[in-house]
């Protein structure tokens, strides 16, 4: 059996999660222990705009002020935000378009996160809460699919900020999480998103295809974070989730301000 794979098999994933950037493991403790003493500091977004944070997600904050590219991308969901908007937001992490959505859409905005990791949506309800938002956003524990039921993913630690990910081939070492779908999720909540942002490190297209009603009749604006090399190395195309949203009756993709052609 190769290196690899013994050490895969004979040492837990959370051991090795913790082994593989030692450094970062020793900041991940201690914005813990920061945010245990009372610390939660405050990130600059924008000139007008500000948020306190847990400390470990300072920096997922600040780098939408300070990287062109996110600073880009912020732009365009504000572009496109509006008045009292509910937003869908599958694939939340530590919660940043939750309170983007509460910044450009006003009073009367809601927002629904799905979160896969329940790190991850610990330090999601530390910064509602560090930001008085916690009773205009549901937060669900859960991956979101094609359908209900569950599934197999990767739990990244602190190198990948508790990132929970579906893997390309059969492993061992895999958490098995409640998964749901999109539809379902409407119909328990009675939620009506006007907006819906995915961002799921590669498994888009199940979660589009969990959502087909409504998006074939609602046609939500929707935000995609396309991982096509992730799609890749599950052997399928991210070609397929392109297309597949053309079918719903989803024509323009706009990127930075420009339409993109498929």
């Amino acid at each position: 059996m190769p290196f690899r794979q013994l050490i895969q098999k004979y040492t837990p994933r959370s051991l090795r999660n913790w082994l593989r950037n030692p450094q970062k493991s020793v900041r991940y403790v201690l914005d813990r222990l920061a945010y245990a003493c009372g610390s939660t500091p405050e990130a600059v977004i924008a000139k007008d705009w500000k948020v306190r944070c847990h400390p470990a997600s300072r920096h997922h904050f600040a780098v939408f002020n300070t990287d062109p590219v996110q600073a880009a991308e912020l732009k365009t969901f504000a572009a496109h935000s509006k008045p009292g908007m509910q937003l869908l937001d599958v694939g939340a992490h530590y919660g940043f378009f939750a309170l983007a959505a509460l910044h450009f859409g006003g009073k009367g905005t809601r927002v629904v996160c799905i979160e896969a990791s329940a790190k991850a949506a610990v330090i999601l309800r530390a910064n509602l809460a560090a930001n008085g938002a916690s009773s205009d956003v549901q937060v669900i524990e859960a991956a979101m699919g094609s359908c209900d039921g569950q599934l197999n993913m990767l739990a990244t630690g602190p190198l990948g900020s508790d990132y929970f990910v579906v893997p390309s081939e059969h492993r061992d070492d895999t958490t098995l999480v409640k998964q749901v779908a999109l539809t379902s999720v409407l119909a328990s909540t009675g939620f009506q998103p006007t907006h819906v942002k995915i961002d799921v490190e590669g498994f888009e297209e199940e979660v589009i295809k969990g959502g087909e009603g409504f998006l074939r009749a609602a046609k939500p604006v929707l935000f995609l974070e396309l991982h096509g090399d992730l799609i890749r190395c599950r052997n399928q195309k991210p070609e397929s989730v392109v297309g597949l949203l053309r079918s719903f009756g989803y024509e323009r993709f706009i990127s930075d301000g420009r339409e993109l052609s498929d």
